[in-house]
């Protein structure tokens, strides 16, 4: 599911990748008027006093998180990957791990497992990690592909990302395969693209520039465009749905978030109030920063102060758990909204 790449190489390609407009018949209007509601509730996610911290990531069934924080010690301020876990059918305080890191990482997915991936820019260039059971893990990158980005996991543990090919200036989807560690393959997609999601039934979402592509476990791979469109992002996808934007105009114009339906190719816009989408979850609820869009209603997420304090919310799981964060002037903090 989503995530901000940071700046440089990684984020100029998650924007180029992320542009994939999708086979519809047009965008339907939104169904009844959303009605909107404070069901969920806030709860703050464990973080020591010296520490701050983001939940960026959570696992489909809402059991393991994982964010980015940072230790200031003096004039040195130490990149920390956060990983919480809770134990499956107990809702207790989640018990949280500290990895220290040689530079920032930047956290794009992890599994039902607890299998985290991401991307950290190391030696000029940014590269794949794993983190799995205790340990860090570098991904391989094939030799003519440079600034590898790890972008999801599923279920079994393969993984999709995009690199580029600096001979070519084009981007590479690539899939490192579960069952063959060590290796690394490039994916049979259309040329110049990258990758949104893998689904645990090894489905991939990715686009390129100008359309975005589905390539289904039996290897075909449908074209995706929207007419009358002149440009659309999808920013995640989970099961049936996926969720972005999409513009008639240049993309520093007006845009409107949506949400389509995979087996129909039907998109609805998303409620007016909800923004810009960030994630969506396999019931098709989609997450904006601060309100959750079930189609019939609108769930705002508690927490947010105006002119105190912010409430971001990054990912939500299939059973209505949002992480993200609040950010105060004197600190930043993860946290999770429960029943949304």
């Amino acid at each position: 599911m989503t995530r901000v790449a940071g700046k440089g190489f990684l984020a100029g390609l998650t924007a180029g990748v992320l542009v994939a407009t999708l086979g519809l018949p047009g965008v339907a209007t939104a169904g009844p008027q959303a009605r909107t509601g404070s069901a969920c509730t806030l709860r703050p996610l464990p973080l020591p006093a010296n520490l701050n911290g983001d939940a960026r990531v959570v696992d489909p069934t809402g059991r393991f998180i994982a964010g980015i924080g940072y230790r200031v010690d003096g004039d040195n301020r130490q990149p920390l990957l956060l990983l919480w876990a809770t134990r499956p059918g107990v809702f207790n305080q989640p018990r949280l791990t500290v990895v220290e890191f040689q530079t920032e990482p930047q956290v794009h997915s992890i599994n039902r497992y607890g299998v985290v991936i991401g991307t950290a820019y190391v030696g000029d260039v940014y590269r794949p990690w794993r983190y799995v059971q205790g340990r860090l893990e570098w991904l391989p990158v094939p030799p003519v592909v440079a600034n590898v980005g790890a972008r999801s996991i599923n279920a079994r543990g393969d993984i999709v990302g995009a690199g580029a090919v600096e001979q070519t200036e084009t981007a590479l989807p690539l899939f490192w395969p579960a069952d063959r560690p060590g290796t690394v393959e490039a994916i049979d997609a259309p040329s110049n693209s990258g990758t949104v999601e893998i689904f645990d039934d090894g489905t991939i979402v990715g686009g390129t520039a100008v359309f975005g592509w589905v390539r289904r476990p039996d290897g075909r791979t449908d074209r995706l465009t929207v007419p009358g469109a002149r440009w659309a992002w999808v920013h995640a996808a989970r099961g049936n749905w996926a969720i972005g934007r999409f513009g008639t105009g240049s993309e520093d114009e007006d845009s409107t978030g949506v949400r389509w339906d995979l087996r129909t190719g039907v998109a609805t816009a998303v409620h007016p109030a909800l923004g810009l989408p960030n994630d969506v979850n396999s019931q098709g609820a989609v997450l904006g920063t601060r309100a959750v869009d079930h189609g019939d209603r609108l769930v705002t997420l508690p927490g947010a102060i105006p002119g105190v304090q912010i409430a971001i919310g990054w990912e939500i799981a299939d059973d209505g758990l949002v992480v993200g964060s609040t950010n105060s002037a004197a600190r930043l903090l993860p946290v999770r909204w429960t029943d949304c």
